[in-house]
């Protein structure tokens, strides 16, 4: 049990699994309820887009009466004509016509700001959430023929290209604004789930997409089976370093959400080297991924396969980092989903860094708040009409439990899961201060004050007592981790050791494990032991991109150890390697 402190000896334990049944039982009738809420929209010319929404409209409880489908073409993009006639105009009729919404409608006249024609105001409606399909277009083309004012805006903003989503956004106030440019997004920042109304200027969109119709389908599946467990791992942050100039803004956005995670309690790993991951970069168990600036996948993603959790987040930015989310290998939002991601958002078209999604912000609504993952999508954006498309379940709630609940509820069930929540609860108690006590009472602040390094002895203390320390890598490798930032090496090295030893280790996690336990011998004085660790790192990952500076390590090492075989052996590997007799100095 977290902590030790839940046991069958307790009188409150039965009490407490009691409530908890009772909090997942209440969350599966909310979803149920929130269903009602959801408008679930296919292409009726492509069979998968048909099949992706009735998968999804069975699995959240959506009526059959709000499931449906229009004539669209089949690619990924669809002219701005297209849409307001095949779409725009549909949609708004059908849920008039079937008592889903109700809008009032003016004429707009000639010569004003936006064109003329007809201005509608949402007044009423059940739907709060919309999701396209698989099938659906994400794209709306930039139509020249579009006769709309400037209204001084700059010739780089002065299109009328966007997400399709995010103009199906502003499907409450068609006729309020110009299609070119972009519109303020009036849910932005905003902390109150139950203020993001359609009738106060904007639905919530989120499509389920992908390279597939299954990985469309798989994506609620992952989404509903996070909410069960809780959504685990560890969280990756790629900055760039950018210390000042125009692109300082986005290393910004990016560091809140690594303060984010952390609050969270992930463990978090944070790369502040300017270029992005290497292919060596030992990602594993990933719960969370924010970082930037690459056009395509590059690094670890280029692996067909990673270690994503299911229910985990990831957002790369870049302009174009959504463009053609139906592909497995181009950008970063298809290839992502085809790895494994059940969310994530990107843009699918030059978006300029001030309106891109804050992903800091989203990760404080989803997790600090509760939010789904559609709410807290919506208030990450800066503006609407613009060119973010966001992947993923609406109504994604994976954090609607504490991680000390979800805990109690895997340790029962002797999920391996309940490592991550032991982790994530040590996480909070160590950045908030908090020591672990003895009985069933939770954490608490202690009355006298504690020193940082106080409170992590005795978090650690509590960790070393747990059944799963030595059992779990993930526990083992917080704890060695932990006495590594303490600077106590030969500590750190055993946890380390036990951590590989664990059955649970995974390959990408046994790579980080080493590199991590090769600075332990390194400070030790132990260079073959840090040589033999490096030999296994390429052993288990031989095509590394950074092999030649691995085994130049290893060089220092065997004449650390002096001995000439290992000297010759790595020698000779780093030629070949270089393609040259040149020896490293």
């Amino acid at each position: 049990m977290l902590d030790n402190v839940m046991t069958p000896r307790y009188p409150t334990f039965r009490l407490l699994w009691s409530i908890l049944v009772a909090v997942s039982a209440a969350a599966f009738r909310l979803v149920a309820a929130e269903g009602d809420e959801v408008l679930v929209i296919y292409n009726s010319r492509v069979a998968d887009s048909k099949a992706v929404a009735q998968h999804y409209a069975r699995k959240r409880a959506v009526p059959d009466s709000q499931v449906v489908g229009f004539d669209l073409p089949d690619g990924g993009s669809i002219s701005r004509s297209e849409y307001t006639t095949l779409l725009q105009q549909p949609l708004l009729d059908w849920m008039s016509t079937n008592g889903l919404a109700e809008w009032t409608r003016e004429p707009v006249p000639s010569g004003g700001p936006v064109p003329a024609g007809t201005r509608y105001t949402l007044v009423r409606s059940r739907i709060r959430y919309l999701v396209p399909c698989f099938g659906i277009p994400w794209y709306i083309q930039h139509d020249v023929t579009l006769a709309e004012g400037t209204n001084g805006l700059p010739g780089a903003l002065n299109r009328n290209d966007a997400c399709l989503d995010q103009d199906l956004c502003l499907l409450p106030r068609i006729g309020h604004f110009r299609w070119a440019g972009l519109t303020g997004n009036p849910f932005g920042n905003s902390t109150n789930a139950s203020e993001l109304q359609p009738t106060k200027g904007a639905f919530i969109v989120t499509r389920l997409d992908g390279p597939t119709p299954d990985i469309a389908r798989s994506i609620v599946d992952k989404a509903i089976e996070a909410e069960a467990r809780g959504l685990w791992g560890h969280a990756y942050i790629d900055l760039r370093s950018i210390k000042d100039g125009p692109y300082q803004r986005g290393d910004v956005m990016i560091t809140n959400a690594a303060t984010a995670a952390k609050r969270l309690g992930f463990e978090t790993f944070v790369d502040n080297k300017p270029e992005t991951l290497g292919v060596g970069y030992p990602m594993s168990q990933i719960g969370l991924y924010v970082g930037w600036y690459e056009s395509h996948i590059v690094g670890p993603f280029v692996a067909p396969e990673m270690e994503f959790l299911p229910g985990a987040f990831a957002y790369h930015l870049h302009s174009f980092s959504g463009a053609n989310i139906r592909s497995r290998d181009e950008n970063w939002v298809g290839p992502m989903l085809a790895r494994g991601v059940t969310c994530t958002m990107g843009c699918v078209a030059e978006p300029y860094l001030d309106f891109t999604p804050h992903p800091g912000v989203f990760l404080e609504r989803w997790g600090y708040l509760g939010m789904t993952f559609g709410e807290a999508a919506m208030t990450c954006h800066p503006v609407l009409s613009w060119q973010t498309v966001v992947i993923g379940d609406p109504l994604y709630r994976p954090f609607r439990l504490t991680p000390l609940q979800y805990g109690e509820m895997l340790s029962l069930a002797n999920s391996p899961l309940t490592a991550y929540a032991l982790v994530r609860k040590v996480n909070v108690d160590i950045l908030n201060g908090r020591v672990p006590v003895k009985g069933p009472a939770p954490a608490v602040p202690s009355r006298i004050p504690l020193t940082p390094s106080q409170v992590v002895d005795r978090n650690l203390e509590m960790l070393e007592s747990q059944p799963l320390a030595s059992k779990s890598a993930i526990v083992s490798e917080k704890i060695a981790r932990l006495y590594w930032n303490q600077s106590r090496a030969a500590k750190a090295a055993t946890w380390y050791s036990n951590a590989l030893a664990a059955a649970d280790c995974t390959p990408r996690q046994r790579v980080r494990l080493l590199l991590d336990a090769v600075e332990t011998y390194r400070v030790m004085d132990k260079p073959r032991a840090a040589f033999e660790a490096l030999d296994k790192v390429m052993e288990i990952d031989p095509d590394r991109s950074d092999r030649q500076t691995v085994r130049t390590r290893q060089l220092h090492f065997a004449r650390d150890m002096r001995d000439r075989a290992a000297q010759e052996r790595i020698q000779a590997e780093l030629q070949r390697l270089a393609g040259t007799n040149a020896v490293p100095k």
